[in-house]
């Protein structure tokens, strides 16, 4: 069997043909794709280092705007101390008095709570937490000490978390009071450094008594992640206990009668309960 030229010819050229396909397919396409993927890859590291090239020549003016945040964050700080205890409630409730002057009948001392603010903000994903702010102490009494520092250092660490930043107690006063020493009452709130609102007041007349008879309940707010450290209030100028925890009465038809000390009793022979 003899093979012309002719049909060599047109066998070397589809082996040609079919070299060119396999090399087209197999060599050259890979190749494509893999310098398109390195050009993009190129492109997109020559925008991060145009970005970055732009940071470190505003880098200045980033430190400064830093520092000026963070003066700003501490500066709000400020007016939030780190812990209302119920003591801080009481004192306020004698301060109340001494400035209105009000008569407070009693005083009602709810748990440390966070503030939420679901209205302001959109709702996010549910988190339980549990600080050692004394929660279970209705009264604060037994409040636990907060290791500030570490407790911010630990919320940064976790930077997916959510963190209750701002607290309050809420404390609700009963008391009788004038017209007059309602307002002074509402202005020496609103003059407090430390930051509270009121969230309820409500006054009746009283037709016994001719004062107002109500009842406000305020909230005090705290921010526990501070490096500030807990003042306990000041009582020194409080004054405290009673010579009667009865009160004083006198009895008529006790006029002579010796007293304890088997002396008679003073102003004409009356005495009084002490």
């Amino acid at each position: 069997m003899t093979v012309s030229k002719r049909d060599i010819l047109i066998l070397v050229a589809f082996i040609g043909i079919l070299m060119g396909g396999c090399t087209f397919y197999w060599v050259w396409m890979p190749a494509q794709e893999k310098i398109e993927t390195i050009e993009a890859e190129n492109a997109q590291l020559q925008k991060q280092v145009e970005e970055l090239t732009q940071m470190t020549n505003n880098e200045d003016r980033y430190l400064t705007d830093s520092e000026k945040m963070q003066k700003e964050i501490q500066d709000i700080y400020q007016v939030f101390p780190v812990n209302v205890k119920a003591e801080d409630v009481i004192l306020m409730a004698i301060n109340q008095e001494l400035v209105s002057p009000m008569e407070i009948s009693n005083v009602s001392i709810e748990q440390l709570a966070p503030v939420s603010f679901t209205d302001q903000l959109a709702p996010q994903e549910e988190h339980e937490y549990t600080y050692g702010l004394g929660e279970a102490d209705v009264l604060g009494v037994e409040d636990e000490a907060v290791d500030t520092a570490a407790s911010a250092a630990a919320s940064v660490d976790s930077a997916e978390e959510q963190v209750d930043w701002l607290y309050a107690r809420v404390a609700t006063f009963n008391y009788g009071v004038s017209y007059e020493g309602l307002k002074r009452s509402i202005q020496h709130i609103v003059e407090q450094s430390n930051r509270m609102s009121i969230e309820s007041l409500t006054v009746a007349f009283d037709d016994a008594t001719g004062l107002l008879s109500g009842s406000t309940t305020l909230s005090m707010y705290l921010a526990p992640y501070q490096t500030k450290l807990y003042i306990e209030p000041d009582f020194s100028s409080v004054l405290l206990g009673t010579d009667n925890i009865f009160g004083t009465i006198s009895l008529h038809g006790e006029a002579g009668l010796p007293g304890l000390g088997g002396a008679e009793t003073e102003d004409g022979g009356e005495e009084t309960a002490e």
